[in-house]
């Protein structure tokens, strides 16, 4: 990331709150969870009973690290408690006349989609903790923003949207349009500014290639690019940044926490050549980061699962909710855009249960991601995972080039140099093998390159009796 294209002075949304040094944060976390867990306890027939089943009472939160001692609830308790009772659930703690709205989680993890409801406080918190993210990049009141993102019920659109607009910029949504409609909408209202997934961000980048449009050349007014949704590799972003001409951002959040809740700042995802951090809205939630197996608090450098408790949705709060998220927890820092906090780090959160156990192995699809598009010449790839009719496990995949005029030895030297970088990285060995361009799906939002087949394949395995 080029310095010089990063704005010297220090801006805010919501000042008071994002420069909040790390002492005060934990007072006001203690004191807004403690609130929380009152209110839900006397407001909230689900709360009621989870904690009288578990023996643990408000008052037995007496300082921050006491919230260990109360239940994790999981998304299929959510779910559940919501077809038993909808369309919300037992966890309301408002008069519907409060209620002002209604999120739908976009079910990715195939265990059925959560409705969340909230008041205005819980909308304010969401739009602030976004607005902060386009403070804190550089942008000014006026500036045209495109949201590449669909408009819904799920949160990610929503947010940005409400962000851009509370903030005082001009959002532009174009998820209604096909790829080269947004390009040409974009170059019309000479934006400054874009949100979108890193799978369409490369998506939109090759499109413009094909057709021979300079990202950097068109699109001369870009103060940044914010991602968000899936992880990605610095080389990758780096490589973004040049290519556009501007600073790659990321945030991060969910409609269970109903916050952008880390954020880039004006420095990027990678300041200096390599992974940079997200800063923590932790003012507007509590969210621990645990280890995955002992459920202990992750140490710094270490990979964990963030577990939230929410302090700004007063409709319909989560305590102590897993996230099934992985982050890696670094030492809190205190930042020259003159915010201190505790840090993720930046680029790198995926699924806990996106994560495939492979011939015995876990490889995590971010880390194939990251070996695969280290490959200036692949545009698209897919994994997939079976059983043979003879009862092997077998991973492959399958990449599709740029239209460049490759002949068919750089192609087979690539494709070996791929089959050996994915080894390295996973300790699996995968078949690579090339489709014709244009044959893979392109990704708009999430991107899910992977399929596992085994479960249909060990039906189709030929035993051979004796």
């Amino acid at each position: 990331m080029d310095r010089d294209r990063v704005p010297k002075e220090n801006r805010y949304f919501v000042k008071k709150l994002e420069t909040m040094p790390i002492d005060e944060v934990r007072k006001l976390q203690f004191e807004k969870t403690k609130e929380t867990l009152e209110k839900a306890y006397h407001t909230s027939e689900f709360y009621r009973e989870l904690f009288d089943r578990t023996k643990v009472k408000p008052e037995d939160f007496k300082k921050l690290e006491d919230i260990a001692r109360f239940p994790f609830i999981e998304k299929q308790d959510l779910v559940r408690d919501q077809e038993a009772n909808p369309p919300f659930g037992r966890r309301v703690c408002v008069p519907p006349s409060k209620i002002h709205r209604v999120n739908v989680t976009s079910g990715t993890s195939g265990m059925g989609q959560e409705v969340h409801c909230h008041d205005e406080k819980a909308i304010w918190a969401a739009n602030a903790s976004t607005a902060s993210h386009f403070a804190a990049i550089g942008l000014n009141k006026g500036d045209v923003s495109a949201v590449l993102y669909p408009l819904g019920t799920m949160t990610g659109g929503m947010l940005a949207y409400e962000g851009l607009r509370i903030f005082g910029a001009t959002p532009l949504p174009l998820a209604v349009f096909n790829t080269n409609q947004r390009i040409d909408m974009m170059r019309r209202f000479n934006v400054y500014h874009f949100l979108t997934t890193p799978a369409y961000l490369t998506r939109i980048t090759n499109v413009c290639m094909e057709r021979g449009l300079d990202p950097k050349k068109g699109f001369p007014s870009l103060k940044g690019i914010t991602l968000s949704t899936e992880p990605f590799s610095a080389n990758w972003a780096l490589r973004m940044e040049e290519l556009w001409g501007t600073v790659i951002h990321d945030i991060y959040g969910s409609t269970q926490v109903n916050l952008n809740y880390a954020i880039t700042c004006k420095y990027g995802v990678v300041p200096d050549g390599h992974f940079g951090y997200y800063h923590l809205a932790d003012y507007f939630a509590l969210v621990e980061v645990l280890d995955k197996e002992t459920d202990k608090p992750a140490e710094y450098g270490d990979w964990g699962e963030p577990v939230v408790t929410t302090f700004s949705r007063e409709a319909m709060p989560l305590i102590r909710f897993r996230s099934n998220d992985r982050v890696r927890l670094l030492p809190p820092v205190r930042c020259a855009c003159g915010r201190e906090s505790a840090v993720w780090e930046v680029g790198t959160i995926s699924r806990y249960d996106d994560m495939i156990k492979i011939k015995a192995t876990n490889v995590w699809p971010q880390a194939v991601d990251e070996a695969v598009f280290s490959f200036e010449e692949v545009e698209e790839y897919n994994g997939k995972v079976f059983i043979t009719e003879n009862g092997l496990e077998v991973a492959t995949v399958t990449v599709e080039f740029k239209e460049t005029a490759l002949d068919n030895t750089p192609k087979a030297t690539i494709l070996k140099r791929l089959s050996d970088r994915i080894k390295e990285v996973t300790q699996v060995t995968m078949s690579v093998e090339e489709v014709p361009h244009g044959t893979l799906p392109r990704f708009e939002y999430k991107a899910r390159r992977w399929t596992d087949e085994r479960v249909e394949g060990l039906e189709r395995v030929k035993y051979i009796e004796k």
